[in-house]
């Protein structure tokens, strides 16, 4: 979900990486546990952010876990991720932290505003899902790299998962935790000390 303004943080991975029936369960866990907090009102909001912060905190694991396709182990490729990122900075998005993993990528970014306007009065704040400034900056980082790595590891088919995990960032507080966690994540993956 974008937020005109917002740090994101974003967790893409390789197709194929988390079995269907594995996001289908954890969604319904979720799903329950919001509808659960949502029917207490106002009281229930902190269990919704539960809620959020276990399906992602099950989707990590099972990344850092189930290494399956690991394409992103591949120096030429993690070296094509990290020069996409660092190409499309300073003019897509700031770019805040980025960690490659072997079958994921966790991104801390920070969009910049496009130009929105609104037939009446030349003003929005409200963008349609799939035109915004981070759904344009995810197909670009997602478009190159897929192509590119697929040339380089000498295959074809789909090379990203179509969807990504996305948070916007509410405070400073939780952005100095995200980007602890995000360098953070190959130590606690157990790739290095």
């Amino acid at each position: 979900c974008y937020v005109p303004g917002a740090v994101h943080f974003v967790t893409y991975r390789l197709a194929g990486t988390i079995p269907q029936a594995v996001i289908r369960t954890w969604r319904a866990e979720r799903n329950r546990a919001i509808a659960l907090a949502k029917s207490h009102g106002k009281a229930g909001m902190p269990d919704v952010a539960r809620a959020q912060k276990r399906f992602f905190a099950n989707y990590d694991a099972y990344l850092d876990s189930h290494p399956g396709k690991a394409h992103l182990a591949d120096s030429r490729v993690a070296n094509m991720s990290r020069e996409t990122l660092h190409h499309h900075r300073g003019h897509s998005y700031h770019l805040l932290a980025y960690c490659i993993m072997p079958n994921h990528v966790h991104v801390v970014l920070q969009p910049l505003p496009i130009a929105m306007v609104d037939d009446e009065f030349g003003l929005s704040d409200e963008i349609a899902d799939g035109e915004g400034p981070l759904s344009k900056t995810m197909h670009s980082l997602k478009s190159y790299t897929a192509n590119a790595a697929n040339k380089v590891l000498g295959r074809d088919g789909q090379f990203w998962q179509a969807e990504s995990y996305d948070h916007w960032v509410r405070n400073d507080d939780e952005l100095e935790r995200i980007i602890a966690y995000v360098a953070h994540n190959p130590v606690s993956a157990g790739l290095c000390a």
